[in-house]
């Protein structure tokens, strides 16, 4: 049994840090790259583990580990939205294994600060851990300040930041890690994980579709999941058409339950992705079975208008997660991406 057995794939990256680790080896800083969804955490978790000798936080990707604290805080008197919109600045597992995570969608200066004043620059004779999630977020006085910390790195202390965009760390924090970048697990893997895991949608499509994925896999094989993505995709052809969008649509999302809403914008996201990807001439698509349907309407959706599904989909999870009610929500949404392509239409 091995702390890397809750990854899945990255056979290669798991054999090379568990020699490394082994022989004392391990650079002291270590920046995992990949996209959302190949389990980077899982594998920071599982290096921060086996570093510490014993599992930190949970090996379901701190999953949890989260819940856990998330209900001793409304246990404690915190209002449940106020919990699930603003996490902890650090979370602390044992005083050895130290995870910081981004608050309201960006990491800030102030946490690393708390962090190295009253843990990283206390002397320890024992091995430390921390984990920096999400540094696609951290601004430039962050990322200068956490560079000052990992050249000059405290005994006994191992770094292991996690982002989805290698490309916007500055080179001199490059050059003072060590870089793994996460691989697309092959087909065989990701099928019998669902298989194991008792999916019980289209769960051959899933894997087709999610192309080395874990979370796309999972997401795809629930057994709403077509369901959630056919009514996306109808969004984005009824938002372009001359009249009777918004009643067609209202009509059609009456009733829809939060987690369902949830699913819906998820899939804007990924289809609006797509769509940006077919407008520059791109053949890798996610969803290569809707790749007809993006194709009629895509030269009525602008880069711009495209773009702006992003933030405008977040901005409706956020309200989702603040017990705002569904349908208002989902109105929005449809009206704000009305805005978005009217200057197309």
């Amino acid at each position: 049994m091995s702390f890397f057995d809750a990854v899945l794939g990255q056979q290669q990256i798991k054999e090379q840090l568990t020699t490394l680790i082994q022989e004392s080896a391990l650079p002291h800083s270590v920046l995992l790259y990949g996209e959302e969804g190949l389990e980077s955490i899982s594998m920071a978790i599982a290096m921060g583990s086996m570093l510490l000798g014993r599992q930190i936080f949970s090996s379901d990707e701190g999953r949890t580990y989260l819940a856990s604290i998330e209900k001793q805080r409304i246990e404690s008197g915190e209002s449940e939205s106020a919990v699930k919109e603003t996490g902890l600045p650090i979370y602390i597992d044992k005083g050895s294994a130290f995870w910081i995570r981004p608050m309201k969608k960006q990491l800030s200066v102030e946490q690393w600060y708390g962090l190295l004043d009253s843990y990283v620059n206390v002397s320890s004779d024992t091995p430390r851990v921390v984990i920096v999630e999400g540094f696609q977020t951290a601004n430039a006085v962050l990322a200068n300040a956490m560079l000052k910390t990992i050249e000059e790195p405290p005994r006994n202390m191992h770094f292991i930041i996690v982002t989805t965009n290698i490309d916007n760390v500055l080179p001199t924090i490059k050059s003072r890690c060590m870089l793994i970048g996460m691989q697309a697990v092959p087909d065989d893997i990701l099928l019998e994980a669902l298989q194991r895991e008792g999916y019980t949608g289209d769960i051959q499509q899933a894997v087709a579709s999610a192309r080395g994925n874990p979370m796309l896999a999972r997401q795809w094989a629930q057994s709403w999941a077509i369901e959630s993505l056919e009514k996306a995709m109808h969004i984005l052809e009824k938002v372009v058409e001359q009249t009777y969008f918004f009643t067609t649509l209202g009509i059609e999302f009456e009733g829809l339950s939060r987690e369902e809403a949830t699913d819906v914008l998820r899939w804007l996201r990924i289809l609006a992705r797509d769509m940006l990807a077919l407008r520059y001439g791109s053949k890798g698509l996610l969803m290569n079975a809707f790749r007809f349907r993006m194709t009629c309407i895509v030269e009525r959706w602008s880069s711009s208008a495209l773009q702006q599904i992003i933030p405008i989909t977040l901005e409706a999870e956020r309200a989702l997660r603040l017990y705002v009610r569904v349908g208002l929500v989902i109105d929005g949404v449809i009206l704000a991406l009305r805005e978005a392509v009217k200057e197309d239409i």
